[in-house]
Formats: structure tokens, sequence, C-alpha cells
């Protein structure tokens, strides 16, 4: 765990006027301590100059650039290298879901050693990061999503929102049922809100019903998992599905690989 010079890694596929990634980037800065790291995606198809990525962040102390590149050691590399705690991706819709395009910025965040914040076009530009929002289904790897939504309790007070699905198997109960008990007990060492909404879904469809609990709860950011269950989540199996949760809904994604050797966030 590093304690020191905590960066956020913002990839930029376009400079859209608004700064909605960049202002994205340093509100969870501003959370975790950190400082941002903008650079070109290594896959991006129209590269930015580096006289218009630095107008782009002139406004901005605590943000610096750098160039990246594309290869065997990526990304996981230049995470140990800056302390890189969180990569941020503004989705570019026409590239990266293509079914066949085995090398594009997914296989940057499915190698990752750390989570990565996904936003789109409509993704909301209000968003603080104050109220989370937390499917839970059936695989013990759930309770990753508890740690990393403790940290923006920890560091943001923010509210935690639990959505648990509904199953009738009684291994996926019982994997459930762990899964909230692992919860309660960590939460509670902590002073942060948390509430558990009852649902009636099972774990197939219970990230949809995530999003569209978000629009009563007011929530602004939903953390999903990849996982081997659900194949590679958003590439080569399920890539319709995040392509309509980031194109349908305002709020950002953060997504967790399951096991990894995390670089954590901290405090000190």
């Amino acid at each position: 765990m590093y304690k020191k010079n905590q960066h956020i890694l913002l990839l930029i596929q376009q400079l859209t006027p608004n700064k909605n990634a960049l202002n994205h980037a340093l509100k969870i800065a501003n959370i975790f301590k950190s400082k941002v790291l903008v650079s070109n995606s290594p896959f991006s198809k129209n590269q930015i100059n580096h006289e218009d990525l630095e107008n782009y962040i002139s406004d901005h102390d605590h943000v610096n650039t750098i160039q990246l590149f594309s290869s065997n050691d990526q990304p996981d590399k230049i995470i140990k290298q800056f302390n890189i705690i969180f990569m941020l991706i503004h989705i570019d819709k026409k590239n990266d879901f293509k079914f066949f395009l085995r090398n594009n910025i997914f296989s940057w965040v499915l190698n990752a050693k750390i989570p990565t914040f996904i936003i789109g076009n409509k993704t909301s530009t209000k968003t603080d990061y104050s109220n989370i929002i937390l499917p839970i289904d059936h695989k013990k790897e759930s309770k990753e999503k508890m740690i990393w939504a403790s940290y923006f309790g920890r560091f943001n007070n923010a509210v935690i929102q639990i959505i648990p699905a509904t199953e009738k198997e009684d291994a996926f109960v019982k994997t459930i049922r762990n899964t909230l008990l692992f919860t309660k007990k960590m939460f509670s060492q902590f002073t942060f809100d948390y509430r558990i909404h009852k649902s009636k879904i099972a774990s197939r469809h219970i990230d949809e019903e995530a999003f569209k609990a978000s629009t009563t709860k007011e929530s602004d950011l939903i953390i999903l998992m990849t996982g081997k269950t659900q194949g590679i989540f958003f590439l080569r199996y399920n890539s319709k599905k995040i392509k309509y949760l980031i194109n349908s809904y305002p709020n950002p994604i953060l997504l967790i690989n399951p096991m990894k050797d995390y670089y954590l966030p901290c405090d000190g």
C-alpha cells in the first residue's frame, strides 16, 4: 500500500469541450487526495498531439501528462511506477465495443490490478460520488465490491446503497447471506451510512435493476464486477450489456476485476 503520490490515470480518446472526463478524474482525485495523470489512450485511432493535451489541462494544478504505449507489460508497469489507484476512461462507443477487436482499451481494463471508472457521453456532470449503489449477486466475489465501496464511505462520507439479488437455490441464498453478513461486520467499523434494499430480482438481472433503482435513489456511482462467470464482461460476451448501460443511464461505473493484487487507496 502506498501512502504518498497516489495518482488517478485518465486515458483520453477525444478532447470534449465540457471536459467531463477530466472533471470526473479531478473529483475522484480530490476524494482520495491524489493527483491526476492524463495520457492519450494507447489504443485510440485519433491520437491527440501533446500541445493540445497540455492546453486541455492547463487550468489545473496537480494534473500532468504522460505518454503511454501498448505493450505486454502494461498497464501494470505504469500502475506500479506511478502508484496509480484508479484508471478512468471515457468510452469511445464507435470503437471500444467491436466484438472481434482483440486489442483495445478494455484489454487494459481486464488486466489492470486496479479498478477502472467508465463514463460515456450521457454520464452526468453533477456526480460527486457521495451516493454509491451496489448490486449483489450469488457469487462470493461480490464481497470485493463492499471493500471498494467502503473507501467512498470513509473518504467521502458516501451513503452506500446495497441491492441483493433474490435466489431460490440454497447455495446461492447462502452466498448472498454471507456477503451481507460480511458487509455488516465490515461497515460497522466505520461511521458512514449504508442501507440494504430488498429486491425480487435474480442475480442474472440484478445489475440492470441497480441502474433502474438509481433513478429513484439519486445514485451517482454503480459498482460492477468483471469475472470468469460473466466472461469478459463487456467485450467478447456481454459488450451489448455494458454499452447499453453506459449509453442509457447517467451513472458512472466502477469496474472491479476480482482477485487482483490491488494498489489500494490510503488516507495517509
